[in-house]
């Protein structure tokens, strides 16, 4: 990776170098009629991703013959449970956060969280981590957590509720530091006036000199574009919200989008040399029809280019997975030979030298 003096607190960070080559061998199947799906890699080695399917949050597994349906994570009586995300905390245990999201107009919007302790066979039942509006611009969204080394848990959403008679949306910071037994009441650390700051994604970076943030942002120019946002400290989100004008804030894209495309529902994370990735669903390609586009930035999440498609056609609601020896898994709800499903493709990065 070359290396390049950068402004950005006055530190010596890596310039991107390279761009993403995806097999080609056929994708994988994770799960028919699978949505959502987020990948981790347990104590014991085993490869899990939870995902939406049929309107509750199950668990598949990659075993000898493929990936297979395993246990019910989480379900919900009052409407679907959706946007799990899955962190595998420092005592082993894997955690899945995921929302509530009630259809009757009287249960309120929530962000529940689960854990299992056997490699994700079974699970415990839910624990309220927050409760929002009972209605539609007053609920909270897409849950996604991060699990520090001294033990405490992040979760970050996407939070209407203080919002009720705007269009308005902030990024809520919860934080546990009994393994997600309690939770702290939201705080506020991402917020543009006006704006719909939403679909957060944290990442702490590998030199320890913070966190970083990926959001969706409507605050860019035109529809929805990825923003990050940075934290020196992970342990620190304090004082006011980061907002617009930030230097802790910036787009995540060097070159600017057409201020029609949308680009929303990041997803981030890091390489083992510091190389950090970046996917979006973004309609650039086709106007009105999202794929996913995966970009690669430099060591603190700046200036991402490169972007590739690892699947042919409309993507949606993506991940990635960085595995041991820097695969790249990305995983997507696609079709693909007539099957609609949740699907997975890996990837390299191959560098300009090479």
């Amino acid at each position: 990776m070359t290396l390049a003096v950068g402004l950005w607190i006055g530190v010596v960070f890596a310039q991107p170098d390279g761009t993403i080559e995806w097999s080609a061998d056929a994708p994988t199947l994770i799960c028919e009629a699978g949505v959502y799906g987020r990948m981790a890699r347990t104590v014991s080695g085993a490869l899990v991703c939870v995902h939406e399917w049929h309107g509750d949050i199950w668990l598949s597994r990659l075993g000898a013959d493929g990936w297979t349906l395993g246990a019910q994570v989480a379900a919900y009586e009052h409407g679907p449970a959706a946007n799990p995300e899955i962190v595998v905390a420092p005592d082993g245990r894997l955690l899945c956060a995921y929302n509530e999201r009630p259809r009757d107009g009287v249960h309120p919007f929530a962000i529940a969280i689960t854990s299992s302790s056997d490699d994700g066979h079974t699970w415990t039942a839910p624990r309220h981590v927050y409760r929002a509006g009972a209605r539609w611009e007053s609920g909270c969204w897409e849950p996604a957590m991060l699990a520090t080394p001294s033990g405490e848990i992040q979760l970050f959403f996407a939070n209407e509720h203080p919002y009720p008679d705007t269009r308005e949306q902030e990024i809520a910071l919860c934080r546990s530091l009994d393994g997600g037994a309690t939770w702290t009441p939201p705080t506020a650390v991402i917020f543009r006036s006006g704006h719909r700051d939403g679909m957060p994604v944290p990442l702490a970076l590998r030199d320890d000199s913070g966190t970083v943030v990926a959001i969706e942002d409507d605050g860019i120019d035109g529809i929805l574009k990825p923003s990050v946002v940075f934290s020196p400290d992970p342990a620190n989100w304090s004082g006011a919200p980061v907002g617009g004008d930030s230097p802790h804030r910036w787009p995540a894209l060097r070159d600017p989008l057409p201020a029609s495309t949308y680009a929303g529902a990041p997803y981030l994370r890091q390489l083992l040399d510091g190389t950090t990735i970046l996917s979006v669903q973004s309609d650039e390609i086709t106007p009105g029809e999202p794929r996913m586009t995966v970009y690669v930035g430099d060591d603190r999440a700046r200036d991402f280019v490169d972007p590739t498609q690892p699947f042919d056609g409309p993507s949606r609601w993506n991940a990635l997975f960085v595995h041991a020896d820097d695969t790249i898994t990305a995983v997507s709800t696609t079709e693909i030979g007539g099957v609609a499903g949740l699907w997975a493709i890996d990837g390299r990065l191959r560098r300009r030298a090479d």
